[in-house]
């Protein structure tokens, strides 16, 4: 598979995944699109905080 292809797809595959998790994580609170935009932020970078805790060496 081409370079570009390939990174074509990762895009894609991406996008979608964003929009899925967006739409799992608040659909039960129905949010409008930017509190939705807000929770699903604050989620990832929740997410990224304990990876950076769970991977740091204290």
């Amino acid at each position: 598979m081409k370079g570009t292809t390939q990174a074509f797809l990762v895009t894609i595959i991406g996008i979608l995944g964003a929009v899925i998790f967006l739409g799992l994580t608040v659909y039960p609170f129905q949010y409008g699109f930017v509190e939705s935009s807000i929770l699903a932020g604050l989620i990832v970078l929740f997410s990224l905080f304990q990876f950076v805790l769970d991977e740091a060496d204290i």
